[in-house]
């Protein structure tokens, strides 16, 4: 097994995993390892089976069924979520997934099963970079604060826009997916403290006041945009790309020229998983 990097911050391609010849502890724990090292991991993984895909996921924590209606399901495997551009699939916003529930996930694998001649990338932001990046005064600010984060917010957005998701909104409020997180956490596995917020899901900050917490918030998205904070990869079929939500948000690049089609599995955190989880 190879391990190059292929971003100065972020990023590494694993080549040499003969899957063919099945998946084995050991090399499971070098990629969970080559993982938080480098936050983001693609591997060469054409002959990858679902059950790798499966097994290999189940390093990181209990494996999510699909819980919302965003994206498809797998015809027989209930963990694997589907999205496919063709069914209008597409997450091309900032974020990091599904913040909005209690213990949200906490890796995500994408198997590229029909990868695009040109377009259809998957940039990222290190969160734990940007919090890296503030001033010591400024962290020392965010320490203890919370923010409030909510599955509704991804339609009243597209709804301001001018999206017929008006009742979306109350829909998605009906089903209580509704959570707190502190805004700064502290990475288990490697101690790095990464920022949590992210402008799909993050409704506001509490612990000051609606004025300081947009500001404080509108800072924070903006701070996060620097481009050395980034990493973009560029997809080949086969490939099986790996981040750390504990380290990295995300954004799907809506330009495919033609259809593309990954299948996704998430890892999700447990009510021990974090440091510093709130009661």
């Amino acid at each position: 097994m190879q391990i190059t990097k292929v971003g100065t911050n972020v990023g590494a391609r694993i080549t040499g995993i003969d899957f063919g010849a099945g998946l084995d502890d050991t090399t499971i724990e070098e990629v969970a390892q080559a993982l938080f090292a480098h936050q983001i991991v693609c591997i060469d993984a054409a002959a990858m089976t679902p059950d790798q895909h499966l097994k290999l996921a189940q390093r990181f924590g209990a494996l999510e069924e699909n819980k919302t209606d965003q994206f498809g399901d797998h015809p027989s495997i209930p963990q694997i979520t589907v999205i496919d551009s063709e069914a209008g699939h597409t997450a091309s916003m900032w974020h990091a997934d599904e913040t909005f529930l209690e213990n949200p996930p906490l890796v995500n694998l994408l198997h590229g099963k029909q990868i695009p001649e040109t377009g259809g990338d998957t940039a990222f932001i290190s969160a734990a970079l940007a919090y890296e990046g503030l001033s010591p005064k400024f962290q020392e600010l965010l320490d203890g604060l919370v923010a409030v984060h909510d599955y509704g917010h991804l339609y009243e957005q597209g709804w301001q826009r001018g999206a017929e998701l008006g009742p979306m909104v109350g829909d998605a409020l009906t089903k209580g997916l509704i959570h707190r997180h502190p805004v700064v956490r502290e990475h288990r596995e490697t101690g790095r403290k990464w920022l949590t917020v992210n402008p799909v899901y993050t409704r506001f900050i509490q612990g000051v006041t609606k004025i300081e917490g947009q500001m404080l918030l509108d800072l924070l998205l903006r701070h996060m945009q620097k481009p050395e904070f980034g990493f973009r990869h560029h997809w080949r079929e086969g490939d099986l790309l790996i981040w750390d939500q504990q380290a990295v948000q995300h954004y799907a690049v809506n330009d495919p020229s033609e259809r593309r089609v990954v299948h996704r599995i998430s890892a999700l955190a447990t009510s021990d998983t974090y440091v510093g989880v709130l009661d």
